[in-house]
């Protein structure tokens, strides 16, 4: 529907706060009384928005895990989804790092979208699961790997989602740091 992509661009660029419907109508080319027919008010087209959105990422990346049985495996395949996303729609980085922010900001937003999203909390934990029944992921580390994934794939939204070259930059890093082929060892010491 034009009127989630026209206000998930919005809600990117500018932030909750400051998108009105008027500003949502007027870019996706109805008049703001047609705009109520389909949204009631500016919460529910924004919680519209977060799930239509997270439900796209979630398929995608369910989509690419399937037959992919490792950590390692699974992180580079959601890493290749993240970009082709980027590629095909960057308001959803966008959307998705503003939406963190938002939250804070306004409670109604904390009370209509409580703790998200379910379902990428869902795939970060059968991430781990995974990679502690595969042997990658040891129990004592188990914490410091989910910190760490969850630090990737924000970092990849707030930090380099804007440029499609960077962002391919950072993922084409990442699978170099996986492949132990990013940083250069250190030269001992001479005595």
């Amino acid at each position: 529907m034009r009127i989630i992509s026209v206000a998930a661009e919005l809600f990117a660029l500018k932030g909750y706060g400051i998108v009105t419907n008027k500003d949502v109508a007027r870019a996706a080319g109805i008049s703001t009384g047609a705009l109520y027919y389909y949204f009631s008010s500016k919460l529910e087209m924004y919680v519209e928005v977060f799930w239509s959105l997270q439900a796209r990422v979630d398929e995608r990346i369910d989509s690419a895990m399937k037959g992919v049985d490792t950590l390692d495996g699974r992180l580079r395949a959601i890493l290749e989804v993240a970009h082709s996303l980027n590629a095909e729609d960057p308001s959803i980085a966008r959307f998705q790092g503003t939406a963190r922010v938002d939250r804070i900001r306004h409670p109604e937003l904390q009370e209509a979208i409580p703790n998200p999203p379910g379902e990428g909390a869902r795939v970060m934990e059968r991430l781990i699961a995974d990679g502690v029944k595969t042997g990658e992921v040891t129990l004592e580390r188990r914490q410091q790997v989910r910190a760490v994934v969850r630090t990737i794939f924000v970092g990849l939204i707030d930090s380099q989602s804007d440029d499609l070259e960077r962002h391919r930059q950072a993922i084409d890093g990442l699978i170099a740091l996986l492949d132990h082929k990013l940083l250069v060892p250190a030269r001992k010491a001479r005595a």
